[in-house]
């Protein structure tokens, strides 16, 4: 008998771990998701110059490029945020960013004004993170907004001083930067 309930005991004592194992990686995979969810991180009249700010959570392009909408009013800015690596580069105000979509239309931006990429750091215990990150905005007018609330973006293009940088954006980020621009109205 002592035997019987010594398995018993071991296999109610699996099952829970399993059990245990299950429920942690059911609520990792909701904080991943909710994490790079699209949402509007801010929505508000600004209580000064009467304008209201809407605000997006960044999301990836590709590694190491991120954008965020920013709306002011009825101006809709794209904030891009480019991570250099050890590089510095910089972008002239003018400069272009090109969005090539599903379609193969070509959209084309301007940087707003001057940028130079700006020293980051990140001390996390034994580990640290340093690199460059290149900020930059572009005004994106209503009939271009209205094109990339429909088509996904494939292709992007930037070009600096020192030349152009192009990254390919994956079909799981495309959607996603889809549902992004479906944010704002």
């Amino acid at each position: 008998m002592g035997l019987w309930v010594a398995i018993f005991n071991g296999l109610l004592t699996y099952k829970l771990h399993d059990m245990k194992n299950l429920f942690l990686f059911l609520m990792c995979l909701i904080t991943c998701n909710s994490i790079h969810a699209q949402k509007i991180v801010k929505d508000e009249i600004d209580e000064f110059t009467g304008n209201r700010i809407t605000e997006t959570n960044y999301i990836s392009f590709s590694d190491g490029f991120t954008c965020a909408l920013h709306k002011v009013n009825n101006t809709i800015l794209l904030k891009t945020t480019y991570n250099c690596g050890d590089k510095v580069y910089s972008m002239e105000k003018g400069a272009d960013l090109m969005l090539k979509l599903e379609n193969d239309s070509i959209i084309t931006l301007n940087n707003e004004e001057d940028a130079v990429a700006e020293y980051w750091s990140l001390n996390l215990g034994k580990t640290f993170i340093e690199h460059f990150n290149l900020k930059t905005r572009y005004i994106i007018p209503d009939e271009v907004y209205t094109l990339l609330k429909t088509n996904k973006i494939r292709t992007v293009r930037f070009y600096t001083t020192d030349g152009y940088i192009t990254e390919t954006v994956s079909e799981k980020r495309a959607k996603k930067i889809l549902k992004l621009f479906s944010l704002l109205k």
